[in-house]
């Protein structure tokens, strides 16, 4: 990670500031049912703030919710009764209405402080864990994937019910053109490999597959940003010899990287695998060093299991690329480590990750903790406030082929209903779930951050806004630091939302810039920046300040003095709250002649000549130069003495 800072700061103060995977605003496509019963939908919601207030609507608002979410604590929102024309909960599309524009069924979540958000869906047959990416999520370029190793659709006792992969978005704006394009010899439900149509804000779509066509690699674009859902709903067949795929919401292209630690869950080879997709030509991949992948173009896509069994859960295995890339994985957390499988996106690790992560484990599954982090940070990691070092049941296994990674792997047996982990480095969480072998539960909590990070200079924290105070002068620097994946950013918009005056960026690749006040202007002012880097990342920060005005003087000069030792007006000073530099005061009498003279903005003068005589009462006249913030300041007047 390349972090520059125009003012020298601690990186450790910007750690600290990397929380779960958290945000204010959440966009959730509907999850798309599957035969047999409606979708049973809770919403977990946890903040690292004092107090959360969350809004839970629909895009008509038909369904609407408010909760209050305390630190320490899990708010819980139950979506269970089907809605009356709707024939679905909330937060679910119904199966008869793929490929048709929907307005109910998206959820959409906004918080005052920024809060982490699960989706869990609990019955009738699978089940899985979707983490809800706040803002990382909203994109125009995505590639999908749902798990490959399920070939048939299912027999016996469940005869006509089939696996169904999907891909379900939701618009955040009216008029946004959005487009799948499956891989080659794949179709969708509308006959065709590709699917085109316009929605307006808020408005949801769902297009799905069978069995027999591949989800994995589908290219989705949009004119306007998205939320994007993707996965699978699909039964065991009775062989056991495959198993149920998951769910994850994706985050775009932008959002990607080129390492990732993947970390073994509960299934048996070759159930515990990943997906991986190019995004962009010439792309190559390796696990530990081994090419699987070489010199291929843009959604080129296919799996890799992983060896192993159940009882090496947390072996990592490393994924190096030359080109940003997805990378999914499929496993299971049922104790029997029957192939009943979930399916999650997996954070690249080198720029993202959380520093705390508070998480309630769902009621009634057999739940473990899989984490991501440095070797050298193992010892720093904290499980309820203790070193796991210090948990003998909590296993930790370095990499083999990187020995810079390691593997944490919490079991259910230890793992509390209300966890939290903690390290000054930053780590990845994936929560494995199941119960006994009938469901599969996958997911990571920590943060899919973005690339770019606009940071308060003087603290390196991340923040919105940067309070500059009280300003003055001509010209006031607006300075920003930040961390990025990449050493190069541009200002691409800077606007002035409040006050009088223009914007000066002499060089739109660092980070100062300038506002230049009116001149006949004084009072609150607001300027809010959005930066890009070359991966297109985005950020913005708001700078607000108080303009004194060209006309503000920041001395004041009491305007006559009494040395007459009562101890009222003896001595003769100046009043200001600024910093004062370069500072000069001479004192003249009426004739012109240099009496007292004194370059310390702090002096008293006590009515006495440079030579130690009393001066003559009567008329002196001042004069003051100095520097302060608004630049060189000219002040005289007279000062009369009284004896």
């Amino acid at each position: 990670m390349l972090v520059r800072f125009q003012i020298f700061a601690l990186l450790m103060l910007l750690s600290a500031q990397i929380k779960g995977q958290s945000d204010t605003y959440f966009v959730l496509p509907p999850l798309y049912e599957w035969e047999a019963g409606d979708h049973d939908i809770f919403l977990y919601i946890s903040t690292n703030a004092s107090n959360a207030s969350v809004w839970i609507y629909n895009s008509d608002t038909s369904f609407s919710q408010n909760i209050s979410v305390n630190s320490g604590s899990v708010g819980t929102v139950s979506l269970t009764t089907p809605v009356a024309g709707l024939s679905s909960t909330y937060g679910a599309r119904e199966l008869s209405w793929s490929n048709s524009k929907r307005y109910k069924d998206a959820l959409f979540i906004e918080s005052s402080a920024p809060i982490t958000v699960t989706e869990q869906i609990v019955e009738p047959f699978n089940q899985d864990i979707i983490t809800a990416k706040g803002r990382n999520a909203l994109g125009t370029e995505f590639y999908v994937a749902s798990q490959t190793l399920i070939t048939t659709t299912v027999n016996g006792a469940f005869l006509g019910y089939h696996g169904m992969h999907y891909i379900s978005v939701v618009a955040t704006e009216d008029d946004t053109q959005v487009k799948f394009k499956a891989p080659t010899g794949s179709i969708f439900d509308n006959g065709a490999d590709s699917v085109v149509f316009t929605l307006d804000k808020g408005q949801s779509w769902v297009s799905t597959m069978e069995d027999n066509d591949v989800l994995l690699g589908t290219h989705v674009t949009s004119t306007k940003p998205i939320a994007v859902t993707a996965g699978g709903n699909h039964l065991k067949n009775s062989s056991a010899n495959h198993g149920d795929a998951g769910i994850d919401q994706v985050t775009p292209v932008e959002h990607l990287g080129t390492k990732h630690v993947v970390l073994r869950g509960l299934a048996n080879y070759p159930n515990d695998y990943i997906l991986y997709i190019a995004t962009k030509n010439g792309t190559t991949i390796s696990v530990d060093g081994v090419s699987i992948l070489n010199n291929a173009d843009a959604g080129r896509a296919g799996t890799f299991s992983m060896q192993g069994n159940s009882n090496q859960p947390g072996k990592p295995f490393v994924i190096e690329s030359n080109y940003p890339i997805y990378i999914f994985q499929v496993t299971t957390g049922t104790i029997t480590h029957e192939p009943e499988q979930g399916m999650a996106q997996i954070p690249q690790v080198e720029c993202t990750g959380s520093t705390f992560i508070r998480y309630n484990r769902a009621s009634g599954l057999s739940t473990a903790a899989l984490v991501t982090i440095p070797t050298d940070a193992v010892n720093d990691l904290k499980y309820n406030g203790t070193n796991v070092s210090q948990n003998l049941n909590i296993a930790v296994q370095q990499s083999s082929y990187d020995a810079s990674w390691s593997g944490v792997y919490i079991p259910s047996s230890i793992l509390t209903n209300n966890f939290s982990l903690e390290c000054a480095t930053a780590f990845h969480v994936g929560i494995l779930a199941g119960q006994g072998n009938t469901t599969g539960l996958f997911g990571y909590i920590s943060g899919f951050d973005d690339n770019l990070k606009l940071l308060d200079p003087t603290s390196a924290s991340s923040v919105s806004v940067i309070d500059l105070g009280d300003q003055c002068g001509d010209s006031i620097p607006l300075l920003f630091s930040f961390t990025s994946c990449t050493d190069s950013i541009a200002v691409t918009a800077a606007t002035i939302l409040q006050g009088e005056g223009i914007i000066a960026d002499p060089n739109v690749s660092d980070s100062i810039l300038y506002v230049l006040p009116d001149e006949n202007y004084s009072g609150p002012m607001e300027i809010q920046i959005i930066v890009s880097d070359n991966q297109g990342a985005t950020d913005s920060l708001t700078f607000s300040l108080n303009y004194l005005g060209a006309d503000y003087d920041p001395i004041t000069v009491p305007n006559f003095i009494t040395p007459n030792a009562d101890f009222i007006n003896d001595q003769w000073s100046i009043v200001t709250s600024e910093s004062l530099d370069a500072f000069n005061l001479d004192l003249y009498n009426r004739w012109g002649t240099l009496i007292y003279s004194t370059d310390l903005s702090s002096f008293e003068w006590n009515g006495r000549t440079q030579e130690g005589a009393v001066a003559a009462p009567g008329v002196y006249f001042y004069s003051i130069q100095t520097q302060f913030r608004c630049g060189t300041l000219y002040k005289g007047g007279a000062l009369h003495l009284i004896h």
